[in-house]
Parts: C-alpha cells; sequence; structure tokens
C-alpha cells in the first residue's frame, strides 16, 4: 500500500518543472527594486514607434513641452519616452512647485515614420490629477514632511527600502509621488477650488494656495495616499512584524496630511516593464480597510 504522503517520482519532477517555470518568470520580468531604473519600463506593440520617437526626439521633446505649457500652463523636463502602438507615451515631471510627474501622447505614422507634432494628448483627468496632486502635497508641506521623516526613519531602522527617484521620472511616478509613496486626488474640494485657479493663474505663491483653502473642510474619502516599501535584501519574504508595526504606527500618528492611506510592504523585486510589484506574497493594508486620516 502507498503511503498518501510519499511522493512518486513524477510528482517530485513536476513540482521541479514548475519551481524552473516560476524561476524562469520571475528572470524574466522581475528586477531587484534597487536596480529598477525604469529604463525598462514597456508598453503593448511599441517597438517600431518607441524607434521612431528616438529618431525624433528633439521634435517629441518640443511638442510635449509646448502642450503643457499651452494646455496647463506648466513648465516640464522630458525624461522617457516609450512607444505604443499608434504613439509614443512621454514621462515628464513638473518643473518647481507644484511638484508632480505625468504623461502625454504624441501620435506617430509608422508609414511615414512621422510624429505629429500638433496631435499631442492626454487622457482625461490624468494632467489634472496630477497638478491638483502637487498642488495638496505644497500647501500641506508640512504635514508631508512629517511622513517623509517617519519613512526615512523607518528605512534606516529596518531592512526596507522604496523606490528610486530615477525610477518615478522614467515611468513609475504618477501625480506627486516620492520614493516612498504617491499622492493622488479623487475630486471633492480640492478639485473644484484649486484647478480652475491654476490654470487661471498659476504663479500664485504657497501662502495663496493656502489662504485659498482656509475654512474649507477636506474629505478623506477624496485622497488616497499609496505607501509602498519593498525588502531590502533579494529573496526574502516580506516581513510581517515591519508590515505591523508600521501599520500601527501610522493608525496612531497624528499630524499626517488628511486622505486615506494605504501601505504595501512587498518583497525586493519589480516587474521591470511597468515597475509594479502585483505579487501575492505582498502584504497590504488597503481598500476598503484604509487608514483615514481626518
Amino acid at each position: 500500500m502507498t503511503n498518501s504522503n510519499d511522493e512518486t517520482e513524477k510528482e517530485r519532477e513536476q513540482k521541479r518543472d514548475k519551481k524552473t517555470e516560476e524561476e524562469r518568470i520571475e528572470d524574466k520580468y522581475f528586477v531587484s527594486v534597487q536596480d529598477y531604473t525604469g529604463e525598462e519600463y514597456t508598453l503593448d506593440n511599441g517597438e517600431e514607434t518607441d524607434k521612431i520617437a528616438e529618431e525624433n526626439r528633439d521634435e517629441v521633446e518640443r511638442a510635449i513641452k509646448k502642450y503643457f505649457k499651452e494646455e496647463y500652463k506648466t513648465e516640464v523636463k522630458v525624461h522617457n519616452i516609450v512607444g505604443a502602438i499608434d504613439g509614443a507615451t512621454v514621462f515628464v515631471e513638473s518643473v518647481g512647485n507644484p511638484h508632480f510627474y505625468s504623461y502625454a501622447i504624441i501620435p506617430i505614422d509608422k508609414d511615414k515614420k512621422e510624429v505629429d507634432s500638433e496631435g499631442v494628448w492626454s487622457q482625461e483627468g490624468q494632467i489634472d490629477g496630477a497638478i491638483i496632486s502637487g498642488l495638496y502635497a505644497w500647501i500641506y508641506e508640512d504635514k508631508f514632511k512629517k511622513l517623509d521623516q517617519y519613512l526615512e526613519e523607518k528605512v534606516e531602522e529596518y531592512p526596507v527600502v522604496g523606490i528610486s527617484e530615477e525610477a518615478n521620472q522614467n515611468g513609475v511616478g504618477n501625480y506627486h509621488t516620492t520614493p516612498y509613496y504617491k499622492v493622488a486626488i479623487f475630486g471633492g474640494v480640492m478639485e473644484e477650488k484649486l484647478l480652475k485657479a491654476y490654470l487661471d493663474n498659476p504663479e500664485r505663491s504657497k501662502e495663496e494656495w493656502i489662504e485659498m483653502l482656509n475654512g474649507e473642510t477636506i474629505n478623506p474619502a477624496f485622497i488616497g495616499i499609496l505607501i509602498q516599501l519593498y525588502m531590502e535584501e533579494p529573496d526574502v519574504e516580506p516581513n510581517k512584524e515591519i508590515f505591523d508595526q508600521i501599520v500601527s504606527d501610522l493608525s496612531e500618528m497624528n499630524g499626517l496630511p488628511i486622505g486615506k492611506y494605504s501601505f504595501l510592504l512587498h518583497d525586493n523585486t519589480v516587474d521591470k516593464t511597468n515597475g509594479q510589484n502585483n505579487k501575492e506574497n505582498t502584504l497590504d493594508r488597503a481598500a476598503p480597510n484604509y487608514i483615514i486620516k481626518e
């Protein structure tokens, strides 16, 4: 009689094959977060357009900068150009305050091998949201400094790291983003009060922006703050004790920016094609169980 706990050679071989397949996927798509620069960022079917965009990089940069200046009265610097099906996505960073990352798309004619400088466009709400998130971070700069200081201390204390500024510049960053967190605004008084005012006059001082929100009630439901950290060492599972301690600290801490907070602790890797880590071993405190700060 065969013991049900005994593995046959075939079963052991299948396990070895499965592990090998997992390792192949890991090697193909994932890279250590410390080594990731965002240069590997890719979009579907973008090989040909990527080449055309790079061959016309000066024209692409001029068109994108013009688009942001004319449509959003914002000066940007171009960091990365990534080809897509019928165009290229161009990742930018604002110059000065409000600080944010965003992107716009420039169409490309693959037959003529030309870029359409007058056809630049952006996804609805993408740049608007980026501007508002940058304004929010600037208006409440002191509160964000407290969050920055706390996370910097945790990175010193624990074997965890954030993602590099270079990776954020090349496509991982979106809205107001730091190596440790991203801020996104989903409507409410922030959008109603700030966006039109910015497009009317983006040159206001920080004090003027603060005054604009004076007396307004900020609803945390409209403000998402996503914190992400990674284990410092390769081949180490996310540490539950570290995760629990940071969740506890954030839950009890006063003086943080208003918002609904999520916290994710990943292993050491990100998907090199998109800068994300969506593995099942990630520890998370997220929707619908946010940490709410009012």
